[in-house]
């Protein structure tokens, strides 16, 4: 029974580990903007999206 609370203890000291990791690398990442900023002069902005010119 000792040697499976030992063995818990170290998996859960592996994933508290890998989670730490994990968050360090996503906490460097660059963040997304929320919205993208409406360039006057894009085409998109003129009309409507999805529609081709004839």
């Amino acid at each position: 029974m000792l040697k499976g609370l030992l063995w818990c203890l170290a998996l859960l000291v592996i994933q508290l580990g890998l989670l730490r990791y994990v968050d360090l690398r996503v906490a460097a990442m660059p963040r997304l903007d929320d919205s993208p900023k409406a360039v006057p002069d894009s085409p998109s902005s003129l009309g409507r999206e999805g529609e081709l010119d004839a």
